[in-house]
C-alpha cells in the first residue's frame, strides 16, 4: 500500500504534509505484478519531484494511476500537472481525487476540493462553435477526440498550448484549424464553418457547362510553354524597338547639326577649302567633329536596339490559332471552341 507524504509544488511550499494517510488503495482489483509496476513508477516520480524535474515526473504519476488507481497518487498527479502549468488536467484530478476520496469517506477529500476550487477561477476554456443547419453528418475533432454535439457551444477547460480543431462530414471537404489557448483565464471561441461539397475527380478543374449541364474545358497550355501571357515577349520587343527609332532619330539631329557647323566654318568662318583655318575655325571645326561623334555613337546604339527589338518581337510564341471540336455526348452533340491571345 501507498503512502502520500508531502507534494512539492511551483513554490516548492509544503502541501499535502499534514495528510500522511494511506492512499487507500482498492485491494485485490489489479494483478500483482501490475500494482508492483505502478508503485516502481510511483516512487520514481516521487524522486523525479525531489530533483525538481517535473517534466519527467507527471508521466510516471499518470501511467501509476492508470495502472493501480488511488488517491494519493491522483493528488501527486494533480499537484504535477498544476505545477508544469496543465491547469485544465490538475484541476480534472484534484475533481477526481475528492470524488474518489468522498466516496471512501476519506480526509483529504477538502484538500482536493480546495485545489480544485483554486484553479477554477483561473482556467483557460475554449468553446467550439457550429452554426444552426450544420453539414449532416458533421463530425468535429479536437486534438484527435470527438467532440459530441452536446459539447458544441461549450466553453470546456482546456491545457494551455497549441489545440487543432477539425471537421468533417460525408461528401465534404474536411476543414481544421489550430489554436493557441494562452495560460490565464483565456476564453477564445472557434467558429466551424459550412463545409463546401468535395470536388469530384473529373471536376478538379475549371470550366464552363452547356445548359445541358455538359462541361467545356479550357484550353490546356502547350507542352513545354510558360504559364504566363505570350504577348509579353512582344511588349518587349515593341518598347525596345521604340527605344531604338527614338535614338536614331536623335542621332540624325546631332549629324545635322554637325553638318551645319561645320559649313558655317567653311563660311566666312575662318576656314579655307583647302582646311587651313584660323584659331576661330579651327574652334568651329572642332565643336562640328565633336557632334559628328556623338550622332555616330547615337544612331549606332538606336540601330541595335531596333534590331534587338525585332528579334525579340519575331522570335515570341506565336498564338495558337483558334480551333473548334465537336464530340458526341449523352444528350447529343457539343462543340468546343479554343483559342488564346
Amino acid at each position: 500500500m501507498r503512502r502520500i507524504g508531502t507534494v512539492v509544488g511551483s513554490g516548492g511550499a509544503l502541501l499535502l504534509g499534514c495528510l500522511l494517510a494511506a492512499s487507500a488503495r482498492a485491494d485485490g482489483g489489479n494483478p500483482p505484478q501490475q500494482k508492483a509496476a505502478a508503485q516502481v513508477l510511483f516512487e520514481q516520480g516521487r524522486a523525479s519531484v525531489e530533483k525538481g524535474d517535473f517534466v519527467d515526473a507527471c508521466p510516471k504519476f499518470a501511467e501509476s494511476e492508470r495502472l493501480d488507481p488511488g488517491i494519493g497518487t491522483m493528488l501527486w498527479l494533480a499537484d504535477c500537472y498544476e505545477t508544469t502549468a496543465h491547469t485544465a488536467s490538475a484541476w480534472a484530478s484534484f475533481k477526481e481525487a475528492a470524488a474518489a476520496a468522498a466516496r471512501r469517506h476519506d480526509g483529504r477529500e477538502r484538500v482536493a476540493r480546495d485545489r480544485a476550487r483554486a484553479l477554477e477561477a483561473k482556467l483557460s476554456r475554449l468553446t467550439i462553435a457550429v452554426p444552426r443547419g450544420a453539414t449532416g453528418g458533421l463530425q468535429v475533432h479536437r486534438d484527435g477526440t470527438l467532440v459530441g454535439s452536446a459539447e458544441w457551444g461549450v466553453a470546456v477547460p482546456l491545457d494551455p498550448g497549441p489545440h487543432t480543431i477539425t471537421a468533417s462530414a460525408p461528401g465534404h471537404r474536411p476543414w481544421s484549424l489550430t489554436v493557441q489557448v494562452k495560460l490565464r483565464l483565456d476564453l477564445p471561441t472557434v467558429t466551424v464553418p459550412a463545409l463546401p461539397p468535395e470536388v469530384a475527380a473529373g471536376e478538379a478543374h475549371t470550366g464552363s457547362r452547356f445548359g445541358d449541364g455538359t462541361r467545356v474545358d479550357p484550353p490546356a497550355l502547350e507542352p513545354g510553354s510558360p504559364d504566363r501571357p505570350r504577348g509579353g515577349q512582344r511588349t518587349i520587343g515593341l518598347a525596345v524597338s521604340a527605344a531604338g527609332i527614338a535614338s536614331v532619330l536623335v542621332g540624325t539631329g546631332f549629324a545635322l547639326k554637325a553638318k551645319s557647323m561645320y559649313d558655317a566654318s567653311n563660311a566666312g568662318g575662318g576656314c579655307l577649302p583647302d582646311n587651313e583655318c584660323d584659331p576661330a575655325g579651327s574652334k568651329k571645326r572642332g565643336d562640328a567633329t565633336s557632334m559628328a561623334l556623338v550622332a555616330t555613337a547615337t544612331m549606332a546604339a538606336g540601330i541595335a536596339a531596333l534590331a534587338g527589338g525585332a528579334i525579340l518581337f519575331f522570335t515570341a510564341p506565336r498564338p495558337a490559332s483558334p480551333s473548334v471540336a465537336v464530340g458526341p455526348i449523352s444528350s447529343g452533340v457539343s462543340m468546343r471552341l479554343t483559342w488564346s491571345w
